[in-house]
C-alpha cells in the first residue's frame, strides 16, 4: 500500500467491497437501494436490488463497489433503504480496501439519512452536485429544503395550507466556477419551480450603445407586476428566480442605475433572486443597501468552502475521469504525493475545479500526447503508451 507522502493519509486504489449485516432478512418482493457516502457527502456509489453488485445470503449482504479510484480511508457511511423504511450503516475503510461496520441504526422519516436515499436520487443530477467539493453549506441547505417539501406534502394531503418558502440565496465563493452549471443544479434539486432568468452584471450596462441599459431591460421584460396581474389581457406569467452573478460590477462608480433597477424589482412578492459573488462583494452589496437583509435569513447565505486535501485528491481523479486519461499505479501513487505535497507547502490550497481542470488539461494532457507520440515513433508499441505516466505529471 502506497504512502502519500505524509504520516496521516494514506489511500486505497481498487474496488473495496462493504458487508453488511440485517435483523431480518428483506421479503422476495421488496425493493431496496444502498447509497455510499462520505462525510462531506459526496455520493460515492450507488446500486439497487437485482444487481449483479449486491449478493445477499439470508441476514448478509456483501455489496461490491464497482468503482476503482483513489479511496481515502476513514469514515464512510451507508445507506440500505426498503421502500420507507432507511438503516444507516457507519463504516471504516481501512488502508486495505476493508469496510468495516462500526454500527447500524434505522432512521427517522423526514431525516437526512432519508433525503439522502430518497428524494434525491430519483435526481441524476443529485451526482453531479453531491461530488462538487467545497458545497456543504449547499447541501446542508438543500437537505433541508426538501424536508420541509416533503412537510408541505403531508399539510396538503391533510388538508391544511402549504408553507411559503425563501428562495432568495446569497452565493459566496472566491471564484466563479458555481455560478452556472452548479446554480442551475441547486434551483433544480430544491425543486423551484419557476422561470429562471440569469444575468452576468458586467454586462448590463453598455455605454457605446444607444440604450446603455438594452442588456438590462431584456432582463426584466417579462416579469410579473401587479399591472399583469389586474389586467385580464395578459397572459398571468410564472414566478421568476432571477440569478446574477459577477456582481462586483453593481458596486462600481457609474452602475447606480442598474443597482437601484435590480433591487426595485427583486427580490419581491412575487420573485426571488440569487446574487453570486465573492463574500467581500456580497458584504459590500449589503452595507451599500441595508434593506436588502431582511430578505436573506441567516440560513440562506451559502458559502463555498475551502477545499481539503481529501477535496482534491478526490476531485483530482473525477476530473482524469472526466478528461478519458488512465493513470498508472505509480502515476496515481506520484499524483498523490504531489498534490499532498503542494497541499501542505499552500500552493494548492485555494485551488478550484478551474484549477483541477487546467492542471489535467493544460498540463498533463500535452505532456502525456507529446510523450506518446514520440515513443511511438521510436518503436514502442500502442499498448505501451496508453497510460499516464510520473513523469507527464510536471
Amino acid at each position: 500500500m502506497p504512502e502519500s507522502g505524509r504520516n496521516d493519509l494514506t489511500y486505497f486504489i481498487g474496488k473495496p467491497y462493504v458487508i453488511l449485516d440485517l435483523d431480518t432478512p428483506p421479503e422476495p418482493s421488496d425493493s431496496y437501494t444502498f447509497s455510499l457516502y462520505n462525510d462531506q457527502l459526496w455520493l460515492l456509489f450507488f446500486s439497487k436490488k437485482g444487481d449483479k453488485l449486491v449478493r445477499q445470503k439470508d441476514t448478509r449482504f456483501v455489496v461490491a463497489v464497482n468503482k476503482s479510484t483513489v479511496w481515502i480511508p476513514g469514515h464512510y457511511f451507508l445507506l440500505f433503504r426498503n421502500g420507507d423504511t432507511v438503516h444507516r450503516f457507519d463504516l471504516q475503510l481501512d488502508e486495505h480496501g476493508t469496510f468495516t461496520q462500526q454500527s447500524v441504526s434505522q432512521c427517522a422519516p423526514l431525516s437526512d439519512e432519508d433525503i439522502l436515499s430518497g428524494v434525491l436520487l430519483e435526481h441524476g443530477h443529485w451526482y453531479y452536485l453531491s461530488r462538487t467539493p467545497g458545497l456543504m453549506q449547499w447541501k446542508r441547505w438543500l437537505i433541508t429544503r426538501l424536508q420541509e417539501r416533503k412537510l408541505n406534502a403531508l399539510r396538503a394531503e391533510n388538508l391544511h395550507p402549504i408553507l411559503a418558502f425563501c428562495n432568495n440565496l446569497l452565493l459566496a465563493s472566491p471564484s466563479n466556477d458555481y455560478f452556472s452549471r452548479n446554480v442551475t443544479l441547486l434551483k433544480y434539486l430544491a425543486e423551484i419551480k419557476c422561470e429562471y432568468e440569469s444575468a452576468d452584471c458586467s454586462k448590463l450596462y453598455d455605454p457605446s450603445k444607444a440604450n446603455p441599459y438594452e442588456k438590462l431591460d431584456e432582463v426584466f421584460s417579462n416579469q410579473v407586476n401587479d399591472d399583469n396581474i389586474l389586467n385580464m389581457s395578459l397572459p398571468v406569467l410564472e414566478d421568476r428566480l432571477y440569478c446574477f452573478s459577477h456582481i462586483w460590477a453593481l458596486l462600481e462608480p457609474g452602475w447606480e442605475f442598474v443597482l437601484k433597477k435590480i433591487i426595485s424589482h427583486c427580490p419581491s412578492y412575487y420573485d426571488s433572486v440569487f446574487f453570486c459573488g465573492t463574500q467581500e462583494d456580497i458584504d459590500r452589496l449589503l452595507e451599500r443597501e441595508p434593506s436588502l437583509q431582511s430578505y436573506f435569513p441567516q440560513r440562506n447565505r451559502l458559502a463555498v468552502e475551502p477545499y481539503s486535501l481529501e477535496d482534491i485528491i478526490l476531485l483530482f481523479f473525477h476530473e482524469v475521469g472526466e478528461a478519458r486519461l488512465q493513470f498508472s499505479p505509480e502515476a496515481t501513487d506520484a499524483a498523490c504525493r504531489l498534490l499532498t505535497q503542494r497541499f501542505e507547502q499552500g500552493t494548492i490550497r485555494q485551488w478550484t475545479l478551474t484549477d483541477v481542470r487546467h492542471y489535467i488539461r493544460g498540463e498533463i494532457l500535452p505532456a502525456y500526447k507529446h510523450r506518446a507520440i514520440a515513443a511511438i515513433q521510436h518503436g514502442s508499441t500502442p499498448t505501451e503508451v496508453l497510460e499516464v505516466l510520473p513523469e507527464d505529471l510536471g
